[in-house]
């Protein structure tokens, strides 16, 4: 399809194609604000995952290594009680991150906005209506976004700290005993 020149018509063919066109990008543009809000809920849902499976994944890290006792025994320069808020401070990231991703799934009344209306810029309201949840919406995923990328460098942090922190003192251990128990004969 050429561009016509000034003042020159469309042949039918172009026409056609260029109301094809104008369908299409049409039906493109009303269905954008509702799969605005789909891919929103979507990137929620993969935010609400990555954040429960780092908790739990950190929080068993935590349990099962020596890193407390660790942190208690540091000599000099901090103490425990100093460092100890820094190794908590991912989970806590992650706990503000998964809120403001649960958010995105809070149902709002959306005021001034009735499906049931039939009028001339009913249609109008309902795609503003649409683009302000968006909006909120989105602005809850990207604070959700922030606390975890906060969470990252926390852990980055832990890690440095923790390498750099002193091994645990070796606790002495005893040698097994094995006791065998023989049975005694009765007379």
């Amino acid at each position: 399809m050429t561009t016509p020149l000034q003042g020159q018509q469309f042949n039918p063919e172009e026409e056609k194609i260029l109301e094809e066109m104008t369908t299409h990008w049409r039906s493109v543009w009303n269905a954008a604000p509702v799969q605005a809000l789909t891919r929103i809920e979507d990137a929620a849902k993969q935010m609400i995952m990555v954040t429960t499976g780092l908790q739990g994944l950190y929080v068993t890290l935590v349990v099962f290594s020596t890193i407390h006792v660790q942190i208690m025994v540091a000599p000099g320069g901090l103490p425990g009680v100093i460092i100890l808020p820094l190794f908590c401070s991912p989970v806590l990231c992650w706990l503000v991150s998964l809120f403001y991703a649960t958010r995105v799934f809070v149902p709002r009344i959306q005021p001034g906005i009735d499906f049931n209306e039939i009028s001339v810029s009913a249609w109008r309201k309902v795609k503003e209506t649409y683009g302000r949840a968006n909006e909120e919406k989105l602005r809850w995923l990207q604070f959700s976004h922030r606390w975890l990328i906060a969470s990252f460098i926390f852990v980055l942090l832990s890690i440095v700290v923790f390498l750099v922190l002193p091994s645990p003192p070796a606790t002495p251990t005893e040698p097994t005993r094995i006791i065998i128990l023989t049975p005694t004969p009765q007379p």
